[in-house]
């Protein structure tokens, strides 16, 4: 049993997701899953879907036949991120890692077809209209499993760079999800991780705000609330902390600070490899916010 002694406020937070707070859905499952973890679970899998499927060592996607290039696309897409994630993650986990499970990837055209995805495969009704892709993952005593990422074509397939930013974000969540350790008290802020999937997901890319925007971070954000209060503070915002944390202490320091956040958290992280306090780096991180104008 990989998280044998999961604490409550562990499952909690797992149990969090969902609640209007971003692009994941996650759950708790108190019974152990058994294995294999393979595909054949799969919504995908069912032939009245009509979906088609494009599978390869590490990744099942499914789609429309009007995404068949989209689908392509993806896939090269998909395994340009794993060098990628194994270097800033720390570890990409291929199916080996996953009792057998490969990576599975929905693909929808539009925001109808992508909210009777969601509905007819996860159940229940969700709010959906600003959600370009999701990761839909579960946490149980026998480990992470990631049951889908999917994306919502009304958005993720605008042109090629936003497609590789949108996957490449979800497919961060899974990696990063994967990494951390349930067993101790986990309540992770929402800036963590979405702003790592934004860091991530646009390699060598800084984010930009006007002064009106650093002015409200400058007020509103506090690094150890749950959530931000404005969408564009979490994802930019979140990616700006990291990208300040580069800046501050290089790629290898951002890599040092989530290889000891799965097993610490983040102040122990902070005070481990920076030498700083939660508090303190706020206030630097605030103070450097003009350099983003």
């Amino acid at each position: 049993m990989r998280y044998a002694d999961v604490p409550q406020e562990t499952i909690d937070w797992i149990n969090s997701f969902g609640d209007g707070l971003g692009d994941l859905l996650s759950s708790f499952n108190p019974t152990p899953r058994p294995t294999p973890w393979d595909n054949e679970g799969d919504f995908g899998q069912d032939p009245e879907t009509g979906l088609e499927t494009l599978e390869d060592e590490y990744f099942i996607f499914y789609f429309p036949e009007s995404l068949t290039k989209e689908a392509k696309l993806c896939q090269a897409l998909a395994h340009q991120a794993i060098p990628h994630l194994e270097d800033i993650i720390g570890k990409y986990y291929y199916p080996a890692d996953m009792n057998g499970r490969k990576v599975p990837i929905y693909l929808m055209p539009d925001q109808k077809a992508f909210e009777d995805f969601m509905s007819k495969a996860f159940g229940g009704k969700g709010d959906y209209e600003s959600t370009s892709g999701i990761t839909i993952q579960e946490i149980s005593s026998t480990g992470y499993f990631l049951q889908a990422i999917a994306l919502n074509g009304r958005y993720a397939f605008s042109d090629d760079a936003y497609t590789k930013n949108v996957l490449w974000h979800e497919m961060t969540h899974y990696c990063f999800f994967a990494s951390v350790d349930y067993n101790q008290q986990v309540n992770l802020p929402m800036w963590c991780y979405e702003g790592i999937a934004e860091y991530t997901s646009l390699p060598g890319k800084k984010p930009h705000f006007s002064q009106n925007e650093i002015d409200m971070m400058r007020k509103d954000c506090d690094l150890s609330a749950p959530h931000f209060p404005y969408v564009f503070e979490v994802y930019q915002g979140g990616h700006s902390i990291f990208s300040h944390m580069e800046d501050r202490y290089k790629v290898a320091g951002v890599k040092a600070f989530l290889h000891t956040l799965y097993s610490k958290g983040i102040p122990p992280s902070l005070r481990e490899n920076f030498s700083t306090t939660l508090p303190a780096f706020e206030a630097d991180w605030k103070a450097s916010l003009g350099k983003f104008r």
